[in-house]
């Protein structure tokens, strides 16, 4: 499902989000912490940057659908940002892998 930003007459459609739903487990059991760490913090950054781009597309436009479709993106990173700390919490800092640190 796409969003649409549609109260100025100019329309702004952010990708569909695909879901992997072929694995039973949040995690394939043979991937390495660092793996699952660096999936995380992609996901993250990659969530941040849509409700970014969001967030400028309200500041530009204004109105109540703009403010939703970037009250819905922000929600998503955060979402992201609590399911990587929630990981990074639940493992011994040993698991975290080379690299495992907190980027904006």
């Amino acid at each position: 499902m796409s969003t649409e930003h549609t109260d100025t007459g100019k329309t702004t459609r952010l990708p569909p989000r695909r879901l992997d739903r072929s694995a039973r487990a949040p995690f394939p059991p043979d991937r390495s912490a660092a793996w699952v760490f660096h999936e995380l913090e992609y996901a993250r950054r990659e969530a941040q940057a849509e409700a970014t781009l969001a967030y400028d597309a309200w500041s530009e436009r204004k109105g109540a659908d703009a403010y939703t479709v970037y009250r819905a993106a922000q929600d998503r990173a955060d979402a992201a940002q609590d399911a990587l700390a929630a990981w990074f919490s639940a493992t011994e800092p040993s698991e975290h892998g080379r690299g495992a640190r907190w980027n904006s």
